[in-house]
């Protein structure tokens, strides 16, 4: 072999032999497997939280219980039949308690809630008769009946407000009822509004003008106000439909007073005195203008009180025929 041609061929084979051990280059490095990334720490294992169960209805104030519901059954017995002959034995409270217990399994029975409203307040339970007349509303919405009831009531409970939202709603139900504006004339005096009351109770006497109680009520809500000439008319007429009411007559006697009538005014409060002897505002009027006359020599029209006898006339509240 040529020699120079031998060299060239052992130079070359030399030099392949050196780049297959050449290392990679540095900052070229190997690539690796890419790892999942941890997942988050969660911290311990929970058992999930059970769902909370809906709440429980509120309890029905009306309704009663059977002792042994368990037991009951509807062939046990009528409540409203066995309250009936307890009511009729005069165990007033053991009626209503077989009443609560028909509404316990019928709570929209209407002979069972118009029962309770008149069972209930027999035993001092005017407020459940109250919620008895709401339900009643609920039941028959055009009936102005319940409503004007539930006024009353409310009005009894010393709920002027109540008293007053019953009857706007028993208005709507019925413009025309005079009854209607007359329970909700007496919830505006108590709640210390006589002009709405005069309104309401000018409206009562237009649709029923031989209303007595209307007038009596009318003519306290003019004494509130001192339109006692007003008074005085509408109290007269009042004492004219209702000569067997006390009150009335004591009424009729304040306006009198105030009109300087004394003679007639002492006539009327002896004439309450006389329909009931324990009536103590007719009493006290009556020993004022006793005692005031004793001192001048007559009946004077307006002076000062004496000692343990009140200075102004005693008037008394409103009232309706249901009290």
């Amino acid at each position: 072999m040529n020699k120079p041609l031998f060299t060239a061929c052992l130079a070359l084979a030399l030099a392949a032999c050196d780049g297959a051990r050449t290392p990679p280059r540095a900052g070229a490095p190997a690539p690796q497997a890419m790892r999942p990334p941890a997942p988050p720490d969660a911290g311990p294992r929970t058992e999930l939280a059970a769902a909370a169960p809906p709440p429980a209805p509120p309890p029905d104030p009306l309704a009663l219980a059977h002792e042994d519901p368990e037991s009951w059954t509807p062939e046990a017995g009528d409540h409203l039949e066995k309250a009936r002959h307890l009511r009729e034995e005069g165990d007033v409270a053991a009626a209503l308690l077989e009443v609560r217990r028909e509404l316990a399994d019928a709570p929209a029975d209407e002979e069972a809630l118009l029962a309770l409203t008149r069972l209930a307040p027999r035993v001092g339970e005017r407020a459940l008769a109250a919620l008895a007349y709401e339900r009643l509303a609920a039941l028959r919405p055009e009936d102005p009946f319940p409503l004007m009831q539930r006024s009353r009531l409310l009005l009894a409970l010393g709920d002027a407000k109540g008293a007053v939202e019953a009857g706007e709603e028993a208005l709507l139900r019925d413009p025309e009822n005079a009854e209607t504006y007359q329970a909700l004339g007496r919830a505006h005096l108590a709640a210390g509004e006589p002009l709405r009351a005069i309104t309401r109770l000018q409206q009562a006497v237009e649709l029923a003008p031989e209303h007595g109680y209307a007038l009596n009520n009318l003519g306290y809500a003019y004494l509130q106000v001192n339109d006692d000439a007003r008074a005085l008319e509408v109290l007269t007429r009042a004492a004219e439909l209702l000569p067997e009411v006390a009150y009335v007559q004591n009424n009729l006697g304040v306006a009198l007073e105030r009109a300087g009538r004394t003679d007639e005014a002492r006539a009327a409060y002896l004439a309450a005195m006389d329909l009931a002897p324990a009536y103590v505002k007719a009493q006290l009027n009556v020993a004022r203008l006793g005692q005031l006359a004793s001192v001048s020599g007559r009946l004077p029209a307006e002076g000062a009180g004496l000692r343990g006898v009140p200075r102004e006339p005693q008037v008394d509240g409103a009232f309706d025929a249901a009290q």
